[in-house]
């Protein structure tokens, strides 16, 4: 059922005798009878192990292969690693339990996997942690601002004029205005004067405030300024440019509330994720019982040991060393006899 198949508008079932090495391998042969075509409504699909063999090793491969593809192709920006397909490797001392048919082999394979399981977590968790001691002090120095802010404001509020009914009245550019419609004409006139990308000096006064006007694109702004500052709109209408400069000054106390408010939520957050600071990792003693356990099978299965290659080796250093120590060079004791050591040494 590999490529080149053309058989499956009548398969009813497919089996899977062996495990090839790549996982596209097994998508080629099921991609035959789960596609398309296929006049039957329901298939099967058998896989066939044998124990003892190395059928278990290999499709422990395969899913291993599987889930490192998966992770790349998921395209997840907030994944850093990736598990190594060469982890697959086998030594000798996993060869003879895979032939041997021990079950520690199985554990070790369902251990690994809770190992890495929790590792990862807890190298989430300390992620977490990092992440919201950063909130914590961006909410810290956000309060700074908003403490700030909250006091110029009030200090506003304090030196604020009213401008509402026959209170009215504006200066622009060093003349007094009573009524709201020569006022705002003044300052529609001041406004189309200025370019894009500039802004005025103060050009005026209302309700106890200077104000400026600024441009950054085809409509200008103004800005009263206090101890903080507030945004009005210019528009086409005087009277609605002048509506516009006494709704920012009458909105100063909904500014104040806004700000209260916004502080008092900061400070609730930042009890909530210090709280969080002194919370462990859940499932720390998991790990650790996983993590003894696992160590326990790789001594049980000798998988931390030298290899055969590694103690031949040894074991022909050992034995050339031994030859040495026991025929000396003819040169060199000739050399020991005469005094003449450090020459034959340095010029063998």
């Amino acid at each position: 059922m590999g490529e080149g198949t053309n058989v499956q508008t009548r398969l009813v079932a497919l089996h899977h005798l062996d495990a090839p090495w790549r996982p596209a391998d097994i998508e080629q042969r099921e991609g035959r009878i789960l596609r398309q075509g296929n006049q039957n409504e329901y298939v099967k699909i058998f896989r066939y192990v044998t124990e003892g063999s190395f059928d278990a090793y290999m499709w422990q491969t395969l899913e291993t292969k599987c889930r490192f593809i998966t992770q790349v192709m998921a395209g997840d920006a907030t994944m850093r690693r990736a598990e190594d397909v060469d982890s697959t490797a086998l030594t000798y001392a996993e060869v003879k339990a895979i032939a041997s048919g021990n079950p520690l082999v199985i554990e070790k394979a369902t251990i690994d996997a809770e190992v890495m399981r929790l590792t990862r977590l807890k190298k989430q968790h300390a992620e977490s942690l990092y992440q919201m001691r950063y909130r914590v002090r961006r909410l810290n120095d956000n309060g700074v601002i908003l403490e700030r802010e909250i006091a110029n404001i009030r200090e506003d509020l304090r030196t604020r004029i009213s401008t509402r009914g026959d209170n009215f009245a504006m200066t622009v550019r060093n003349e007094t205005f009573t009524d709201r419609v020569k006022a705002g004409r003044a300052l529609v006139f001041a406004a189309a004067a200025i370019k894009p990308f500039e802004s005025t000096k103060t050009i005026g006064s209302i309700g106890g405030f200077p104000i400026s006007i600024e441009r950054f694109d085809e409509r200008a702004t103004l800005l009263i300024h206090g101890k903080h500052s507030y945004r009005a709109n210019v528009s086409d209408s005087p009277t609605g440019t002048v509506a516009s400069l006494e709704h920012a000054l009458d909105n100063i106390e909904d500014r104040l509330r806004e700000r209260e408010t916004d502080l008092a939520q900061s400070g609730r957050q930042i009890v909530d994720l210090t709280n969080q600071f002194e919370q462990p990792f859940e499932h720390e003693e998991k790990l650790a019982v996983a993590t003894k356990r696992q160590q326990e099978i790789v001594a049980a299965l000798d998988i931390t040991k030298n290899q055969a290659s590694s103690r031949v080796g040894q074991d022909a250093t050992q034995q050339e060393g031994e030859t040495l120590e026991a025929e000396p060079n003819q040169n060199v004791r000739e050399a020991m006899r005469h005094g003449r050591s450090q020459a034959v040494l340095n010029n063998p």
